[in-house]
C-alpha cells in the first residue's frame, strides 16, 4: 500500500519533491476535523457521518456493501448513536437538526427535528427513551427517541460538547474549559468538575519557575468523552503546558525534550472521586476520538495530528501520571498499548469497535473504512473502500498535522475557532487565542498588534519558525486561506427578546462602538489604542459571544466584564455611564451577532 504521503501528491497532480507551481490547487475540500462521527451498530452496520462530502453511508461490516447512502448537502453530520430500538440518530452541526433512521442498515428517515443553532454532542437514556442533544450555544435539548417534539429543553453554560448517560443522571462536557457539568433528573446541575492540572517542566529557563523548574499544565479542550464499565467516564482532551513562550525558531517547543506548549492527555472521571489524570501513553497531536470493546477490556484513542489510532488494555487507565516531561514514546508500544505504522490511508478521524471487539477506524480522505483485529494478536486488517472520490486539501493537512515539537494549527484553534487560552509570550506578555472562524481572508493584517500582513507572513514565521513545522510548500500556502474562508463563525443564540436587542445595537451606535467595529464583519482592521496598554488590531464581533475570555489579554471572562471590570475605560467607547439595565442590552445585542 502507498505512503500517505505519496498517495496526497499523486492526488494533486505532484511527485515526491515537487511543488506544484505549474498546475494550481483543486478547489478547498473537507471542514475542520471533530471526531466521534462513525457508530457500529449491534447487527453489524456501520454508519458514518462524512462530513466533509455533506452525506451518511451505512455499510454492511461482513459483507462490505453499502446499505444505504443519504446526502445532507449543506448539514456537517457530525455525532452519531444507536439507541435500545435499534434507531440510529445523526446530529446535524451545521444543519441545526437531529436525524433519525429506522436502523442503520436502511435509508429510511423517522424525521428530520430542528434543535438548536450547532447540535454537537449526543446521548440515549434508556429509562426515559429520550435522546439528549448538547448544543454550542448552550442547550440541552431532550425529545423521544422515536420522533416527537422536545420534552425538555435547558439553557447551560455556553460550548457544550459531549452528553454520556451516567446511572440517572447525565453529564455533559464543554469543549474548549473541558468542563464536565453532572445534571439531575430536573435539569439542576449538581456539581462541576474538569481534568485535573498536571505538573510539567517549564518552557523556559528555572529562573522564571523557581528553582523546580516546574509549572502547571491545565485541562483544555475536550475533544471526546465516553462511558467505561462501571460508571467512569474517560475523557480525551489537551492540556496547556502555562510558562512563557519565545519568538524565535522552535521557540513554542522549549520545554521537556522540546515538546510543544499543548500535550493530549486522558482523565478517567468516576462518581465521589477526584479526577485522576492517566499515564499519559497518548502520544499524538489532536485526541479526536475515543473507543472501548463491548468486553470491557480495550480502550482505543485516535490522534489526527500524527494520523494514528492507538490501543490500549483499560487497565492501563488505571496507572496515575507523575511523568514530569509528559507523553511521549516509550518503546514502540507507548506504556501498555498497542502502536503500529498506522493504515497509510490519511487521518483517521472516527473509530468504533463492533460487538466482537475488533476496532472500526474511520479515513475520511481516502474514503475507507479499516477493521482491526485488535483482540487476535498483530493487529491484522482488512480495508473497505467506500464509495466517493479521494479528498485532500493541502491547507486543511497542514492544519491539522503536527509539527516536529507535536503542536498542530488545530491544536490552539481547534475546529478552525480558538482554545481560549491565554498565553504568555517573551517580549510581548499575555496574548488570548483569536478565532480562525468567519472570513479570515478579509481580516488582515494579523495578530493582535498586526505584525502579519498576510496568512503567508503568517505560516512562515508562525508555523515554519516557532512551530518547528519546516518549509511551508506553495500549495499549502496557497490552499490555507481558501480552506480556512469557509469555516463559519459561530451562529448566535436565537432569543426572544428582542426588544433588548434593538435597544443595544442603538447604544452600540451611540457610544461610538460602530466606529472601529464597522461593516459586515464588524471591524475595520485597523490598530487602535483603546486604552488598554496600546495599538491592538480591531477584532471581528461576528460570533463574539462564543469566545470569551475578551480582550487580548483575556482579562474579561464575561461580555458584561468588558463593560465593568477591564475594557480600557471611555477610551473604548464611550460606555462607563451605562446604567446595569443598558449593559444588560449592549450585551444581548453583541450576543445576537
Amino acid at each position: 500500500m502507498m505512503k500517505t504521503a505519496l498517495l496526497l501528491l499523486t492526488a494533486i497532480g505532484c511527485t515526491p519533491g515537487d511543488d506544484p507551481t505549474e498546475n494550481p490547487p483543486p478547489p478547498p475540500w473537507g471542514v475542520p476535523i471533530s471526531g466521534g462521527n462513525l457508530v457500529v451498530t449491534r447487527d453489524g452496520a456501520a454508519v458514518i457521518a462524512d462530513a466533509d462530502r455533506d452525506r451518511i453511508l451505512m455499510i454492511d461490516l461482513a459483507t462490505q456493501g453499502v446499505l444505504g447512502e443519504v446526502a445532507v448537502p449543506g448539514d456537517e453530520p457530525g455525532r452519531v448513536l444507536e439507541d435500545g430500538s435499534g434507531r440510529v440518530h445523526v446530529a446535524l452541526r451545521r444543519g441545526g437538526a437531529l436525524l433519525t433512521f429506522t436502523n442503520g442498515r436502511s435509508s429510511e428517515m423517522l424525521a428530520r427535528r430542528q434543535i438548536c443553532a450547532e447540535p454537537r454532542g449526543i446521548a440515549w437514556e434508556q429509562a426515559t427513551d429520550l435522546v439528549h442533544v448538547a448544543c454550542a450555544g448552550g442547550e440541552l435539548v431532550s425529545l423521544p427517541a422515536g420522533g416527537g417534539a422536545a420534552v425538555r429543553t435547558l439553557r447551560l453554560d455556553r460550548d457544550l460538547r459531549d452528553v454520556i448517560v451516567s446511572g440517572n443522571r447525565l453529564v455533559v462536557t464543554q469543549f474548549r474549559s473541558s468542563q464536565l457539568m453532572t445534571i439531575d433528573a430536573t435539569g439542576s446541575v449538581l456539581a462541576r468538575t474538569a481534568p485535573p492540572t498536571v505538573q510539567r517542566f517549564g518552557a523556559t529557563d528555572f529562573d522564571d519557575f523557581g528553582s523546580s523548574g516546574l509549572v502547571d499544565a491545565v485541562p483544555a479542550v475536550a475533544w471526546r468523552t465516553i462511558a467505561l464499565p462501571n460508571n467512569r467516564l474517560l475523557v480525551s482532551h489537551q492540556r496547556q503546558v502555562k510558562g512563557k513562550l519565545k519568538v524565535e525558531e522552535g521557540g513554542y517547543g522549549g520545554g521537556c525534550g522540546g515538546k510543544g506548549p499543548v500535550e493530549s492527555a486522558l482523565t478517567i472521571v468516576e462518581a465521589g472521586l477526584p479526577p485522576a489524570a492517566v499515564v499519559p501513553f497518548v502520544q499524538g497531536a489532536l485526541p479526536v476520538d475515543l473507543a472501548v470493546s463491548p468486553n470491557g477490556q480495550l480502550v482505543a484513542v485516535a490522534t489526527a495530528g500524527d494520523n494514528m489510532v492507538r490501543t490500549a488494555t483499560v487497565g492501563t487507565l488505571n496507572s496515575r501520571d507523575d511523568d514530569k516531561c509528559g507523553p511521549g514514546p516509550r518503546g514502540p508500544n507507548g506504556p501498555g498499548g498497542e502502536d503500529d505504522d498506522g493504515d497509510d490511508l490519511g487521518t483517521p478521524t472516527s473509530i468504533a469497535f463492533t460487538a466482537s471487539n475488533d476496532l472500526v477506524i474511520y479515513y475520511p480522505e481516502s474514503p475507507a473504512l479499516v477493521v482491526r483485529k485488535v483482540t487476535t494478536g498483530g493487529g491484522a486488517s482488512s480495508t473497505i473502500p467506500l464509495p466517493g472520490t479521494f479528498g485532500y486539501d493541502a491547507g486543511r493537512s497542514l492544519f491539522h498535522g503536527q509539527t516536529a515539537i507535536g503542536l498542530a494549527c488545530a491544536s490552539c484553534h481547534p475546529e478552525g475557532r480558538d482554545d481560549g487560552a491565554v498565553w504568555t509570550f517573551e517580549g510581548f506578555g499575555t496574548r488570548r487565542t483569536q478565532s480562525l472562524a468567519g472570513n479570515i481572508l478579509a481580516r488582515g493584517p494579523y495578530h493582535w498588534v498586526g505584525d502579519m500582513d498576510d496568512l503567508g507572513v503568517l505560516m512562515d514565521d508562525v508555523f515554519a519558525n516557532r512551530m518547528a513545522g519546516g518549509e511551508v510548500t506553495r500549495s499549502q500556502r496557497v490552499s490555507l486561506g481558501p480552506w480556512l474562508d469557509r469555516v463559519p463563525t459561530p451562529a448566535p443564540v436565537a432569543t426572544t427578546n428582542l426588544a433588548a436587542v434593538e435597544r443595544g445595537r442603538e447604544l452600540f451606535n451611540a457610544t461610538g462602538c460602530a466606529t472601529c467595529h464597522s461593516g459586515t464583519l464588524f471591524t475595520n482592521n485597523r490598530l487602535v489604542d483603546v486604552g488598554t496598554g496600546g495599538k491592538f488590531k480591531v477584532p471581528s464581533l461576528l460570533g463574539i459571544a462564543a469566545r470569551a475570555p475578551f480582550m487580548h489579554t483575556g482579562c474579561a471572562g464575561t461580555l458584561r466584564d468588558r463593560f465593568t471590570s477591564c475594557g480600557g475605560g471611555d477610551a473604548h467607547g464611550v460606555t462607563s455611564a451605562m446604567a446595569p439595565a443598558q449593559i444588560d442590552d449592549m450585551v444581548a445585542y453583541l450576543e445576537s451577532l
